[in-house]
């Protein structure tokens, strides 16, 4: 069993191009390119689905291997999860192969089993990259082709950073140099989470109120960093519902979206206002800095699908993910 600790990133196609050139300079071990065919598998009631698992069978370049992903964590892109390869002989899946305790005690491994159906597929182009940060090793994927559910089908564009071994640290550093060049956003969204959606086997994102009538941060540091868990969650939601409505052309429910992003970030910053009369973070003023930033940006929808890709903007999120991370015992 391995835990992934991974950045996922949505990227333009201006950035794809720059990509070779803005890893000049750093020391890469290993590349190479694969084609790379997934099913994911799940029974008709979604009994994976159900405990936030994901089941998948993948042909790399003919080699087969089944992998489940269980539920793990995720905040402003940085996700978390714990994962299981096993190598096939052929393409469907065997939950038998894989180790009972993972299940809940009530799981049927048999029953799943007999159940499983393919739901959705994931075909793209990986590029890879072995890249070494202040001895840290980040293998670094840009992946680019289809996901598909039975006639629909929507693009992957998408650059994941995992970290292979050292410190959390230098991948978020590499990160970072990364998106001082624009052109990324930070993804809270899985390949598999978007087969769900695209199969109509999952919601979408829904808008949601976050209200602040009244409201004071608490002062104990738990809850704090509770409630900037929250907000930077919030905000990070209601960004993809914003440039869903633009692709969609719904200016109405589109500004009702972008109320929410704002909300977001308004928790975000009385929040780090109440951290800053309890805890010392080097960071803290540059961060209340941009945020000021951020709000006047947010006072227009004129320009925000840009906004999201900015530097500034990616900085900000990445540097507030890092200090939870750090904040959660890691």
């Amino acid at each position: 069993m391995n835990t992934e600790i991974e950045l996922k990133f949505l990227v333009s196609p201006e950035f794809v191009s720059n990509l070779p050139t803005l890893l000049t300079g750093y020391e890469i071990r290993q590349y190479d390119q694969k084609n790379l065919k997934n099913t994911y598998f799940d029974t008709p009631d979604l009994a994976l689905g159900k405990l936030k698992a994901g089941l998948r069978v993948r042909d790399k370049n003919g080699k087969l291997e089944q992998t489940v992903k269980l539920a793990g964590s995720q905040v402003a892109g940085l996700h978390q999860r714990p994962e299981y390869n096993l190598d096939l002989t052929v393409p469907e899946p065997d939950l038998s192969q894989f180790p009972s305790d993972i299940w809940p005690a009530d799981f049927s491994v048999s029953q799943v089993q007999a159940d499983l159906r393919p739901l959705f597929s994931t075909d793209f182009v990986r590029e890879r990259w072995l890249v070494v940060v202040n001895h840290t090793e980040i293998e670094l994927a840009l992946d680019r082709g289809q996901v598909r559910a039975g006639l629909q089908q929507a693009a992957i564009q998408e650059l994941e950073l995992e970290l292979v071994s050292g410190e959390v640290a230098g991948l978020f550093a590499l990160a970072e140099q990364l998106l001082s060049q624009g052109g990324l956003r930070l993804s809270d969204v899985s390949k598999a989470q978007r087969g769900y959606q695209l199969a109509g086997l999952a919601a979408g994102p829904q808008l949601q109120q976050l209200s602040f009538s009244g409201h004071r941060p608490a002062q104990d540091k738990r809850a704090l960093l509770a409630l900037l868990e929250q907000g930077v969650e919030h905000w990070q939601h209601h960004e993809q519902g914003v440039l869903m409505q633009s692709v969609a052309s719904n200016e109405g429910e589109k500004a009702l979206w972008l109320a929410q992003v704002r909300a977001g970030v308004e928790l975000v910053t009385q929040t780090l206002v109440s951290l800053k009369a309890t805890s010392r973070i080097p960071q803290l003023n540059l961060w209340l800095d941009d945020l000021a930033w951020l709000q006047a940006q947010l006072l227009t929808d004129t320009g925000v699908e840009a906004l999201f890709y900015s530097a500034r903007y990616g900085r900000l999120l990445l540097q507030l993910a890092h200090y939870l991370y750090t904040q959660s015992g890691h």
